[in-house]
């Protein structure tokens, strides 16, 4: 591993002008870098014997295992001899001195601020292009300008065992079951709430509104078009102010394989009204009746999901029905809901299973949704890198997508945002490229009692045709910042 600190290892050739006006840096690469001497307060050297590494590096990637976050590059270490800065960090900064291990291969690393916060680092990687730090068991990859950091590909390690064409091979790679010997609906919904006769009264009165979420404030009565395109599909899902992409997600690959499903599990009835078939916890069917008001915010724009053209769609009305349930059970927040919280409302069934990121080979990721999708299983999954681009769409991360079939030979399947991007509908066609696939992860939710009702022959989704309008709501920008500007780990939105 090259020492970069000394005089003559970084190759530049310093002058001071005749007036000492400022100084020109010459890099190797032939650019140069000037600072003007009223900028200048001081000008330091360090040799190598008093420090190993140097400048300011920009963090990429975190991974520890299969684990794998990408971030923007705001977060940075700044190395200077034996101080070292950890800054952009969303609980501050901190500045550090840092001991070297006798082979430089190592060091520790203290707070200057608080002493007892002592951390041991590996130097597992350093070039001019990429920095890998591991503590703790996991790795930092860090890169030399936040440009390059939030740009970066990685491609990881591939998984370990041997490739397999075999389903259930793959299969066996599978983790996060959630399978329940309890209740039909899923480990999740073990020991929750029993429905009284006082719940089932409440569930079907429909002037009993569901609790307000995501800062929206009053129910607004609209004019609903159950089937805009005459049968449920995913252009009727479009998410604008609720964060619930999951649901939205599931929504969208029940209209995708189970659209007369859809239209037997909802029921028009006729004075502005609507009767959801659903399952409480313990699995035991009940029904929940909702109104025709929309949840609004305080300007009265529609916060809840809609079909194009902000038209209210049986996705809305699941979306009610979906809120007015959880009010009476309490599972999980409507906001962050998860995939697996979600399918078993409407279907009964909360078996699952998934697959993390880079735990299969890109063509055991292509034959097992090919294979969940022809058996009808609800697939719903997402991104760890933002920015990847998937056709004329790019990749959003904690978010939920569809999983559908692709009419194009290039891409080995597609995955619809809910926010319903453009003409394409927020269809992703996903290509056969490993930097892309290894940042995949998939949640599989049999069917259930939508099973009998799957489509024959289940193909790619081809969009309806539809014309956007300057009204159209589209998704806020409060959900749109905080999913592409996370850097932590949380819920999917």
């Amino acid at each position: 591993m090259k020492r970069k600190l000394t005089v003559i290892l970084l190759s530049v050739l310093l002058e001071m002008t005749a007036f000492g006006q400022g100084i020109a840096i010459h890099l190797k690469d032939g650019t140069m870098v000037t600072y003007p001497s009223t900028s200048i307060e001081k000008l330091t050297v360090y040799s190598a014997d008093e420090g190993r590494l140097f400048g300011i590096w920009h963090l990429g990637f975190w991974k520890r295992g299969t684990m794998v976050l990408h971030f923007d590059g705001s977060e940075y270490m700044a190395f200077l001899g034996c101080d070292m800065k950890w800054a952009g960090r969303q609980d501050g900064s901190d500045t550090y001195k840092i001991v070297y291990a006798t082979d430089n291969n190592s060091f520790q690393a203290t707070n200057t601020a608080n002493t007892a916060d002592v951390t041991d680092w590996t130097i597992v990687k350093y070039t001019d292009k990429l920095l890998i730090l591991r503590n703790g068991g996991a790795d930092r990859y860090f890169y030399p300008s936040q440009e390059e950091a939030k740009n970066a590909l990685m491609e990881l390690d591939p998984p370990t065992h041997t490739e397999s064409s075999n389903v259930e091979t793959i299969l066996s790679y599978a983790t996060g079951y959630t399978k329940s010997t309890q209740t039909p609906m899923g480990q999740h919904f073990e020991n929750r709430h029993v429905t009284t006769d006082a719940d089932k009264t409440w569930l079907l009165n429909p002037d009993n509104e569901p609790d307000a979420v995501a800062g929206l404030i009053q129910w607004i009565p609209m004019t609903v078009n159950l089937y805009p395109f005459g049968e449920p599909v995913p252009a009727d899902i479009n998410q604008h102010a609720i964060g619930d992409c999951s649901a939205c997600a599931v929504f969208a690959s029940l209209a995708y394989l189970y659209p007369d499903f859809i239209k037997h599990i909802i029921k028009d009835n006729g004075n502005n009204t609507y009767t959801v078939n659903m399952y409480d916890p313990q699995g035991n069917p009940v029904n929940v009746c909702v109104s025709n008001k929309i949840l609004c915010d305080y300007y009265g724009t529609i916060g809840q999901l809609t079909g194009k053209n902000n038209a209210i769609t049986w996705a809305t009305i699941l979306e009610k029905a979906m809120m007015k349930w959880e009010k009476i059970y309490g599972v999980d927040a409507i906001e962050g809901i998860g995939t697996e919280f979600v399918a078993p409302l409407f279907t009964g069934c909360g078996d699952s299973f998934a697959f993390y990121e880079n735990t299969l080979y890109t063509s055991e990721f292509k034959t097992i949704i090919e294979w969940a999708l022809k058996e009808g299983m609800i697939a719903v999954g997402g991104f760890n890198v933002a920015g990847l681009k998937c056709g004329s769409l790019e990749t959003v991360t904690w978010h939920a997508f569809t999983y559908m079939l692709s009419n194009n030979p290039s891409s080995i399947f597609a995955m619809r945002n809910p926010w319903g991007i453009e003409s394409v509908d927020g269809v992703l066609e996903i290509p056969d490229e490993r930097t892309i696939v290894q940042t995949i992860n998939a949640r599989i939710v049999y069917p259930g009692a939508a099973a009998p009702y799957l489509r024959k022959n289940v193909g790619p989704y081809i969009p309806p045709i539809f014309k956007r309008l300057k009204t159209d709501i589209g998704v806020s920008e409060r959900l749109r910042n905080r999913v592409v500007n996370s850097s932590k780990p949380q819920e999917l939105w």
